[in-house]
């Protein structure tokens, strides 16, 4: 008997972030709408046994016939198009699609349901066993602050947004889960490698030292981390980390990228600042806001030039950041404050004291760009 292989639009998740502009998904977001598949199958499997109680396991080939495929991407901010395929046997009798679709259609419900939960504080067990939640340990992961996944877009008023804060929310309402992985970037020193066991201790800058796996890949990058260690070894680790449910790094589940830093990299130089305490300067100093060294790395990874010189990085007692340059004849120093995202940018000539002074606020995308600018025009003025 021949079949027929049709289709019915099933979900349109829309993604929200910077990321998601100009009509395109990350690879890396694709992975968690992988994940989504299998959910949704295992969901679709629950729901059938809670309208069945009688029965005591899923019927032979109940997911036979019935995949999820990405269709399309529609524009604006990336709305991944999800279709519902199914196989029609190819008789007059079988007009509809499988009756087991109806099932994938309760399941989607029930996630939708539960992450709307999530946002709004409700009772997640209500919508989705305990069981199930643990999916969202792969889904959503790849998600950075300020971005989210909706999975309904089409309800503004409960458009399901997962996102970091309702990822974690759904995970820890699950006793299942005893730890969390995240994605992770670190930057630390090798103090000690094992051959035999294929791993490497990472001592972060500023934090604790765990364990992560040697990937045949990286095995010369930690060996000569290892082998500089105390002398400038820092490198750059980019994976999976996972945490317990008090958000504490226990260890590394896998390593993506790894790379050596010079020992003065301006990452290097913002993390050590991380671990000041309050009275750090003679009793007296008010130690950086974290949130704020985070913003200010983003910014340096985001749109500082690598063609532009590495710069010295201080404290100051009122708890913002000063950076200084020694460039082409000028002193320059920029003074932010990373509470409130501004910095005041001033550049001396040491040969006649002529003197340029700008308010930068970063907050703007113009004055993002206008340190770089500055930075090369004085680079290649005459002094």
């Amino acid at each position: 008997m021949s079949s027929t292989l049709n289709n019915i639009e099933f979900l349109s998740p829309r993604l929200v972030g910077e990321r998601f502009s100009g009509h395109a998904i990350p690879l890396d977001v694709l992975r968690d709408l992988a994940v989504l598949e299998e959910m949704l199958v295992e969901t679709a499997k629950w729901g059938y046994m809670q309208e069945h109680p009688d029965r005591k396991r899923i019927p032979r080939g109940f997911t036979n016939g019935v995949s999820l495929k990405l269709t399309g991407i529609e524009e604006g901010s990336a709305i991944p198009k999800i279709a519902l395929f199914f196989t029609l046997a190819g008789t007059s009798l079988d007009l509809f699609p499988s009756d087991n679709a109806h099932y994938f259609h309760l399941a989607k419900n029930s996630i939708v349901n539960a992450v709307n939960a999530a946002e709004r504080n409700r009772d997640i067990k209500e919508y989705l066993p305990e069981n199930l939640l643990c999916y969202f340990d792969r889904i959503g992961r790849s998600l950075r602050d300020g971005e989210s996944l909706e999975l309904n877009p089409a309800d503004t008023a409960q458009p399901a947004r997962l996102n970091k804060t309702t990822r974690r929310k759904l995970l820890l309402a699950s006793s299942n889960v005893l730890e969390l992985t995240e994605e992770i970037t670190l930057r630390g020193s090798i103090p000690a490698a094992d051959q035999a066991k294929m791993t490497f201790d990472l001592h972060i800058i500023s934090g604790p030292t765990v364990s992560a796996p040697i990937s045949p890949q990286h095995c010369d990058i930690v060996k000569e981390a290892f082998m500089r260690y105390g002398n400038g070894g820092i490198v750059m680790l980019q994976g999976i980390g996972r945490f317990n449910r008090n958000n504490r790094l226990q260890s590394i589940d896998s390593v993506e990228h790894i790379s050596l830093l010079d020992a003065n990299d301006v990452l290097v130089q913002l993390d050590e600042l991380r671990s000041l305490e309050n009275g750090w300067l003679d009793g007296e100093g008010v130690a950086p806001d974290k949130e704020g060294l985070d913003w200010l790395v983003g910014y340096f990874e985001t749109y500082y030039s690598d063609e532009l010189p590495v710069p010295c990085i201080y404290p100051t007692p009122e708890g913002g950041v000063q950076i200084e340059w020694a460039l082409n004849g000028y002193e320059i120093s920029l003074a932010v404050n990373i509470d409130i995202r501004q910095g005041e940018f001033h550049a001396l000539n040491m040969s006649n004291d002529d003197e340029i002074i700008k308010s930068l606020d970063f907050n703007k995308p113009d004055d993002c760009v206008l340190l770089n600018q500055e930075l090369k025009t004085l680079s290649e003025a005459e002094v």
